[in-house]
């Protein structure tokens, strides 16, 4: 069984942190507001920090291992479901090197595994792990990713250790491996065989009974084979035996173990499509090579290497290469005949990734070491942990891109499977799915008619040449989204009032819906304090307040150095410390919309509990760097907790979701520009990477708190603007959001906030349709049907 080490052609590496410094150091010395505007402040993910990612922009399993200095997830001692013939710490292996090293994409980030978000994602799904022992050994990584949350209840209908089922009570989650090592319907014709490993038939156009009697039961399946096919075998068709794979018979005709591989596919897949039943959705994990070197496994071979290969020092080759591709072709082909019933078929890519690290296996750590070593060495299974781990963090990645593009349920009306990431506004239609569609309506307001535009959002006045991106209105799938109406908003909202809670984007729509309300009355400034980052503004016909409360981080937050790693300043956040810019004022307000984002970008110190418990980016080695996604997950964590337990606070909510910017051609500070004329369309784009990990902890910790804030009768609503927004990227600034007679070497392009006016109009037709879907249908709104009827005569 004898293996070659390879893959394909590396990519260039990425530039030097040196170069990164020093061109940050001479931008911001030059442009005050460009911290802002930062998308990136982790040197391995600064391609992805300032693009759109569309979904054939960012393969997350092509890139390189990195250096991880942080522990793994699990260890031997906290995870009982681990095989002895995997468990290499139990068994004596002396390093652990092989535990510090993540997958890096090119050009994004693949997060860690967060089984909060698995479970809640899978709650009343079931999963089935179809294959051999190493699809075994990813469920038995899955399961030990999962035990830091929850345990699981074996409920296997049979004793048969191959093939297990396990329940997960708390999210009605049900996880199971099928034992099929060859997928097809196989039985021993010799127990010794050529090679002593057995003499198989295979029936290659026989779907296993094993599986084929249980997969109707489960909503995603992920299948996989390999190694057992190296083994010789008696290939059967229609009843006939058609040839052999190293059966060492002269009459019989030896078709390769490429041909009975591919053909085992063939018959699953097929049978998985045209099962009658079937409605989940079916991955292909891909072929894992093995790493034996100085000898094949039964003759002296080992994996003795200790880090990973670079992508320069490897390729697949050989058997490797062929299998790959086999399963690549036949997964191809059914995906397409799968479509056209629809059903999905998904890849879980592994074998580059896989190709990288030789230094996973158990080698001989694989049993106890007392026992005779002379017993082969293991270079086809992997560790627990390991990184087999890093398969799972590929299915999560997967999920969480099929649950954002697809459309479903939202949490305010749970289905009977699972917690859906999306709020709907009314069972028939979700009004934040949809497409931007031509609208010939000039905009509702202009630049000389709004005086409250800011000026780095003014762009007709600084001369934006096209006005295209004007005429372009929201609609939702299967409904439609009412224009703004701002006679109908002050009505609803008379003598009461409505704070914007974060920073300059959450600023940025403030100041459209003062521009739209312009058609009717005008705000009066009554600010308490000159700070003009935190205004009042009173409607006086309305007795309406409007307010922005500025709090880029939502916690308390300190700047520790002006300067910092990147030189866009070192904050400390105190993580479970609310801002008291607006805990002190919060309770008078009935409708009060929470949003934030960019700033989390920059480096930070993160404190917890009055002591420093990690960071993000700050570049100590003292320091654990628990990443951005972290100090984002306890801020909104700490503000969502902060409003439902605020004394006297009885207003309703809203999480206004993650704007993602639009950098192209270039970083933020390279050149990187948003030049387009025209919205995507959604099958143009979707989430990816970084704005795809920030919009799901949103979520996530919105979700939860929606819960405890049912609990003590509060309201929290969902503006979910993210898959709207990321079709326009069109509608920034970019150079227009300064004076032209200005150099604009100067200047950063924004690709961050949003024109006025411009496609950020629509969050307000959003928050209107939503204060509308409180207090009732818009037919409920008799008295005002003549002054809509006005107003769309305009």
């Amino acid at each position: 069984m004898k293996t070659q080490v390879s893959w394909l052609p590396t990519s260039l590496e990425n530039k030097t942190l040196k170069v990164v410094v020093f061109i940050l150091t001479l931008t911001l010395i030059l442009f005050p507001i460009i911290p802002l505007f930062l998308n990136s402040s982790i040197p391995s993910a600064l391609d992805d920090r300032a693009s759109v990612r569309m979904a054939n922009k960012c393969d997350i399993f092509r890139g390189e291992w990195v250096p991880n200095p942080r522990a793994p997830p699990y260890t031997n001692k906290t995870c009982r479901t681990i095989h002895e013939n995997q468990n290499c710490m139990k068994l004596g292996r002396p390093d652990t090197g092989f535990l510090h090293w993540r997958w890096k994409p090119d050009g994004c980030e693949l997060p860690f595994f967060n089984p909060n978000l698995f479970l809640e994602l899978l709650s009343g799904n079931s999963m089935a792990f179809l294959g051999d022992s190493v699809a075994r050994n990813q469920m038995q990584s899955l399961m030990c990713l999962l035990s830091r949350v929850t345990d699981a209840v074996d409920v296997s209908p049979t004793p048969n250790e191959d093939s297990r089922w396990w329940s997960y009570p708390s999210h009605n989650f049900t996880l199971a491996i099928l034992w099929s090592p060859f997928l097809v319907k196989a039985n021993v014709g010799d127990p010794v065989g050529p090679t002593l490993t057995g003499l198989f038939n295979l029936y290659l156009d026989e779907p296993d009974d094993n599986w084929t009697s249980q997969i109707t039961k489960f909503d995603y399946v992920i299948v996989s084979a390999g190694h057992w096919f190296l083994r010789p075998a008696m290939y059967h068709m229609s009843g006939l035996l058609v040839g052999c794979q190293y059966c060492l018979d002269p009459n019989i005709p030896d078709l390769t173990k490429s041909y009975g591989y591919k053909m085992a596919f063939r018959t699953t897949f097929k049978t998985i499509y045209n099962l009658n039943g079937f409605k989940g959705m079916t991955f292909l994990r891909t072929f894992a090579p093995s790493h034996f070197q100085n000898g094949e496994w039964n003759k002296g071979g080992d994996c003795v290497r200790n880090i990973p290969f670079r992508r320069n020092e490897t390729r697949l080759d050989g058997l490797n290469l062929d299998l790959y591709m086999t399963q690549m072709e036949e997964f191809r082909a059914a995906e397409k005949e799968a479509n056209k019933r629809g059903l999905k078929f998904k890849l879980l890519d592994i074998s580059e990734a896989m190709q990288l690290r030789p230094d996973g296996h158990p080698s001989h750590y694989a049993h106890l070491i007392d026992v005779n070593i002379s017993k082969y060495s293991d270079c086809v299974h992997w560790c627990l942990p390991g990184p087999v781990d890093t398969w799972n963090d590929f299915l999560l990645h997967t999920l969480k891109v099929e649950s954002v593009s697809a459309s479903i349920p939202s949490p305010s009306s749970p289905s009977p499977h699972h917690d859906r990431t999306i709020l709907r506004m009314a069972n028939k239609c979700d009004v934040f799915r949809g497409e931007w569609v031509p609208s010939p309506r000039a905009p509702y307001y202009t630049n000389t008619t709004c005086w409250a535009i800011h000026d780095h959002q003014n762009c007709m006045k600084f001369g934006r040449p096209d006005t295209d991106f004007l005429k372009w209105r929201w609609k939702p799938d299967g409904c439609d989204l009412p224009i703004f109406n701002p006679a109908q908003f002050l009505e609803l909202v008379r003598g009461k009032s409505l704070a914007f809670l974060g920073d300059s984007v959450g600023r940025n729509q403030m100041q459209s819906l003062m521009c739209l309300l312009n058609r009717v009355t005008y705000g009066m400034d009554v600010s308490p304090t000159p700070d003009d980052k935190s205004t009042w503004w009173l409607y006086p016909t309305h007795n309406f307040t409007l307010a922005n409360f500025w709090s880029p981080y939502l916690v308390k937050a300190e700047e520790a150095d002006p300067n910092g790693p990147t030189l866009t300043g070192l904050f400390n956040l105190y993580l479970d410390e609310p801002d008291k810019n607006w805990t002190s004022q919060i309770a008078e307000f009935d409708y009060v919309i929470v949003s934030a984002g960019h700033w989390f970008f920059r480096p930070t110190m993160y404190h917890e509990s009055g002591r420093l418990v990690g960071c993000h980016y700050c570049l100590d080695p003292n320091i654990t760097d628990l990443t951005m996604y972290y100090g984002y997950r306890m801020a909104f964590r700490t503000t969502f907790k902060t409003i439902y337990n605020l004394k006297g606070f009885k207003g309703t909510t809203f999480l206004r979701t993650f704007a993602p910017s639009h950098f192209e051609n270039g970083e933020w500070n390279k050149g990187g520009d948003c030049v387009r004329k025209r919205p995507f369309m959604s099958n143009e784009t979707r989430l990816d990477g970084f704005n795809l990990e920030l919009y799901m902890t949103q979520v996530e910790e919105f979700r939860a708190a929606e819960r405890e804030a049912s609990k003590r009768g509060l309201k929290f609503r969902l503006l979910d603007t993210t898959e709207a927004m990321q079709m326009r990227p069109d509608g920034h600034p970019s150079r227009y959001g300064h004076p032209l007679h200005v150099n604009i070497t100067t200047y950063i392009n924004d690709c961050v906030h949003w024109c006025l006016p411009g496609p950020v109009d629509t969050w307000n037709e959003f928050l209107l349709h939503m204060l509308k879907m409180e207090r009732g249908r818009p037919s409920a709104f008799g008295q005002l049907h003549l002054r809509e009827r006005k107003m769309r005569a305009q």
